[in-house]
C-alpha cells in the first residue's frame, strides 16, 4: 500500500462537542490518538468483552459515552480514532483498515509481515499528519479486545521472561490467568521467534493497533514530539518502537502503572517510571488523558 496516495480525513471524533470559547486558553496543546483493531486470539474468550467486539467499544467513544470521551469533552480536547484492524467498520473513525481482525495466534501467525509493515507505516503517517497542528504532547492509546494478551506474548519473547511472570488479570480478572499463561506457552511451543526482529514478533502475535502505535511512537521521536503513554499495551509498543530504531531520541511520559506485571517490566526496560501513578487499569487512553491534564496543572502552577 502506497500511503503517500492515501488522503483520509484526519478529523477528531469529538470536534462537534467542543466549546469554541475555550480554544487556545490552555498553555499545553494536546490531544489523544487511539488505534483500534480486533485480535483473533479474542476467540479464546479470555476477555470481559465478546470476541471481535472492539467496534462496540469504539462506538461508545463516538457517542460520547465512554469514560475517556466524557473526560475529553470536559477538558475540551480532541480525540482521533484510527481503524487499522476493526472486524466491523465504524463510521466516524479514520479508516485505514488493513484487514478485518488478525488471525488467532494459537493456530498460526496473527499477521503477514507486509501487514505489520503497513501498520507501522500508518502509525508514522498519522503522526506526520498531526504534527502540522503543533501539539506540545500527544497522548496515545488503543482499543482492541484481547490486545493485553498480545502484549504479554510480545514482551515475554522480547525480555525472555516466562509467561507466568508476565500475565496479569486483564479485563476478565484473575479467573482466566491460567488459561492466558497456557495460551502463550502453547503459542511459543512450536515457534522460533526472533526477539530482535520487531516485524517478526508482531507478525506472530499482532495486533495491528500495537504495530501502528509502534510506528507512531517512532515517528514522534524522529520529530521531537513528546508522547504520553497510556498503559501496558502502549508501553510494549514503545519497546517495539525502540526495537525498530534504538538510536531514536524517544520523549516518553508515563501516566499510570497497571496491574499487569509485564507493565513494570516494560517501563523498566525503557528506563521509565510512572510520572503520575494514577493506579488506572482501564485502557482506551483514559490514563493518558488524565496524565496530560495533570501535567497541564503542573505547568499552570510553575
Amino acid at each position: 500500500m502506497e500511503l503517500i496516495n492515501i488522503q483520509p480525513v484526519i478529523e477528531p471524533v469529538n470536534q462537534y462537542w467542543l466549546n469554541d470559547k475555550m480554544t487556545n486558553i490552555d498553555p499545553i496543546n494536546y490531544c489523544l490518538v487511539l488505534f483500534a483493531g480486533d485480535n483473533g486470539i479474542s476467540g479464546e474468550n479470555i476477555s470481559a468483552y465478546l470476541p471481535y467486539s472492539t467496534s462496540d467499544i469504539v462506538q461508545e467513544h463516538l457517542y460520547g459515552r465512554a469514560p475517556t470521551a466524557r473526560l475529553l469533552q470536559q477538558m475540551n480536547k480532541l480525540e482521533y480514532i484510527i481503524d487499522v484492524g476493526l472486524a466491523k467498520s465504524v463510521p466516524g473513525t479514520v479508516k485505514l483498515n488493513i484487514r478485518r481482525g488478525t488471525a488467532n495466534f494459537l493456530f498460526g501467525d496473527a499477521l503477514e509481515r507486509i501487514e505489520v509493515e503497513r501498520a507501522i507505516e500508518i502509525g508514522a503517517f498519522i503522526c506526520n499528519s498531526l504534527s502540522n497542528y503543533k501539539f506540545d504532547i500527544i497522548g496515545i492509546g488503543e482499543i482492541g479486545v484481547a490486545d493485553t494478551l498480545c502484549a504479554s506474548a510480545l514482551i515475554s519473547v522480547m525480555l525472555g521472561v516466562s509467561p507466568a511472570d508476565i500475565v496479569g488479570p486483564g479485563s476478565a480478572g484473575d479467573k482466566v490467568y491460567a488459561q492466558k499463561v497456557d495460551i502463550i506457552n502453547r503459542a511459543l511451543r512450536y515457534r522460533q521467534v526472533d526477539p530482535f526482529d520487531t516485524i517478526d514478533l508482531l507478525s506472530r502475535f499482532g495486533g495491528l493497533e500495537i504495530a501502528s502505535l509502534a510506528g507512531f511512537i517512532l515517528e514522534a521521536a524522529r520529530k521531537g514530539i513528546g508522547i504520553m503513554l497510556d498503559g501496558y499495551v502502549t508501553s510494549v509498543a514503545a519497546l517495539l518502537a525502540r526495537g525498530l530504531d534504538n538510536q531514536a531520541d524517544f520523549k516518553l511520559l508515563t501516566s499510570s502503572l497497571s496491574a499487569e506485571p509485564g507493565h513494570l517490566m516494560a517501563l523498566e526496560s525503557l528506563s521509565l517510571k510512572p510520572d503520575i501513578n494514577l493506579g488506572i487499569h482501564y485502557g482506551e487512553g483514559l490514563a493518558a488523558i488524565l496524565g496530560m491534564n495533570l501535567k497541564q496543572y503542573e505547568c499552570n502552577l510553575n
